[in-house]
């Protein structure tokens, strides 16, 4: 009896040893197939390239945040907040140039960068109204061109080139009239100009055909009634 029992216990002991490597090795398989289907999915599923004619980021709410898109036949790239307001917006113009625009979160542009016809880039920097307080741009000769502008959009300082190509600076009254200019004759002297409050001109310093120092005056009509020297 004795015997007949070691004998069923040590077969049994064997068949549980067999069940235990049979098992591990079924499920180390099971792991290894799991890794290798993960890891090709995972590389099936990052494709190189993914074309569309329009995405869009969203936030938990669903409110677009990132809009890329097409604008005047180009692409466009534009930010917005939760409220769906302008953050930042990358387009064309109608002619076919970059612009970046920069909104104050309620519709409105403070900043602009573009290209300006002919070639060359201009920056615009709007105040809370909406009108221009300070440009930077180009003359249609490629010269740089700088304008300072009142709250209601009236020019008070304007820096640029003379046709010449000669520096020219004109300075303004909050009602937008020039009230002086410092810039050069047509042969490259110097002059200043004054002005009164109405635009007309009462005083011309510059040089005479001689290259020498004279000085014109004006009535407040702007009619010239003396020149030293004469």
């Amino acid at each position: 009896m004795t015997s007949d029992l070691e004998k069923r216990i040590t077969s049994l002991e064997n068949a549980l040893r067999f069940y235990k490597l049979g098992f591990s090795g079924l499920f180390i398989t099971c792991i290894v197939i799991v890794i290798m289907s993960f890891t090709n999915k995972t590389t099936q599923d990052v494709p190189d390239k993914i074309k569309a004619k329009a995405f869009e980021v969203v936030d938990n709410n669903g409110n677009v945040l990132v809009n890329l898109n097409s604008y005047n036949g180009s692409g466009s790239i534009t930010t917005l907040d939760k409220e769906g307001d302008y953050l930042v917006d990358i387009v064309s113009n109608t002619t076919g140039f970059g612009n970046i625009n920069l909104y104050d979160g309620k519709g409105k542009a403070t900043v602009q960068l573009y290209n300006v016809k002919g070639g060359g880039g201009a920056i615009a920097v709007k105040n809370a109204y909406g009108t221009n307080a300070l440009m930077l741009s180009l003359m249609t000769d490629g010269a740089g061109h700088i304008s300072l502008n009142s709250s209601s959009g009236n020019s008070l300082l304007w820096m640029g080139a003379t046709s010449e190509k000669n520096a020219d600076l004109k300075m303004y009254n909050n009602a937008g009239k020039m009230v002086s200019r410092l810039s050069s004759t047509d042969v490259s002297d110097g002059s200043i100009e004054v002005f009164n409050k109405n635009g007309n001109k009462m005083v011309y310093l510059t040089t005479d055909v001689e290259g020498k120092g004279s000085m014109t005056a004006y009535d407040y009509a702007g009619t010239r009634i003396g020149r030293v020297p004469q």
